[in-house]
């Protein structure tokens, strides 16, 4: 497999890019969900059960699912049109005000009701004044399909908004928002416009789009075989090229990340920045959608990989869900972090 560093044209062809991100308008389909963290000061363990007992200290908001990665699209500065559906509850009613106050277009997001806001609640403890850790965390979930009255809202919005985007990004999380038809919709109206899938299922419904970017869990099934070690890494791209004929990208964490392009090559890239990462939660939404924009922008995939590494490698150094900005991609590629 032929391994690649960052060109030496990189540094000045990047900023390039960024340059152009102001100028796209783009769209982000999929499952929208909300991101807690509540912290808490751990003061001793119960007497009721072997737990922590924790005193609360406050709780921090952020969008997730295909809501971070329509996130990280704004803060790179792109026109950005999240579509999707929230539910009438308080956690809906923070995402969609989240986004008005950010500038996006929430024209796409529809309200649901009686239908919960996806909503992943992590708990963070650890004594006073120090870095607090993950004990537990859990998520609130609603995963049917959406009616056929809902998905006739998106589909009526996808026709709406589709003409002036000049890309879109599926985030696929299977929690019943991107039905048939609302895929098929997505498809027909995005045909010979850059189109990223990052699914964890359906890969097989998503063939011709631009790029897809499982991470190597994701790519291993979709393939139909399991991923040991570079040979099979190797044979899982190679399948996923030919059988959905679309660039691949699959996302190997510290190993960095493998480009299947459509004339046959390969190409690995390595990590930017740590090897450690400091928290990993949300770094594919940012790889893929760091891409997208790079597609839009006329980057070819090396190049448009090679930029979405960077800006992995400067969001798994924050904690929690977190996006990049221009200026912190910027500094990075002069400084080499």
């Amino acid at each position: 497999m032929k391994k690649q560093n960052f060109s030496s044209q990189f540094s000045t062809k990047g900023p390039a890019l960024l340059r152009k991100f102001p100028k796209i308008n783009l769209m982000v389909a999929g499952d929208m969900m909300v991101d807690e963290a509540v912290y808490g000061d751990t003061e001793r363990i119960s007497r009721e059960a072997p737990v922590l007992i924790l005193r609360f200290s406050h709780t921090d908001f952020m969008p997730g699912g295909a809501a971070n990665a329509a996130n990280n699209a704004v803060d790179m500065g792109a026109k950005v049109f999240p579509l999707g559906v929230v539910g009438e509850d308080e956690q809906g009613q923070k995402l969609l005000h989240y986004f008005k106050m950010k500038k996006a277009d929430v024209s796409g997001l529809v309200t649901v009701k009686h239908r919960h806001t996806t909503v992943k609640c992590r708990i963070m403890a650890g004594a006073h004044h120090t870095a607090k850790q993950q004990v537990i965390r859990m998520d609130k979930i609603d995963d049917k399909d959406v009616s056929k009255q809902v998905e006739a809202k998106l589909i009526a919005r996808i026709t709406a908004l589709a003409p002036k985007m000049d890309a879109l990004l599926i985030s696929d999380y299977s929690l019943g928002v991107l039905t048939e038809g609302v895929r098929r919709s997505l498809l027909s109206a995005f045909a010979g416009k850059v189109v990223t899938v990052d699914s964890h299922v359906h890969l097989d419904e998503y063939r011709g789009v631009s790029l897809i970017t499982p991470n190597v869990a994701e790519a291993g099934p979709a393939a139909g075989l399991k991923i040991l070690d570079d040979e099979s890494l190797l044979r899982a791209g190679q399948t996923l090229q030919k059988r959905l004929e679309c660039q691949v990208m699959i996302t190997r964490g510290p190993q960095g990340m493998s480009l299947f392009d459509t004339k046959g090559g390969v190409t690995h890239l390595p990590v930017f920045g740590i090897e450690q990462p400091v928290d990993p939660t949300g770094a594919g939404d940012t790889v893929a959608i760091t891409a997208t924009l790079a597609l839009a922008a006329g980057a070819d995939l090396t190049l448009a990989a090679s930029l979405a590494t960077v800006a992995a490698g400067l969001v798994v150094a924050k904690r929690g869900t977190a996006t990049v900005t221009q200026d912190e991609i910027l500094k990075a590629l002069k400084t080499g972090m």
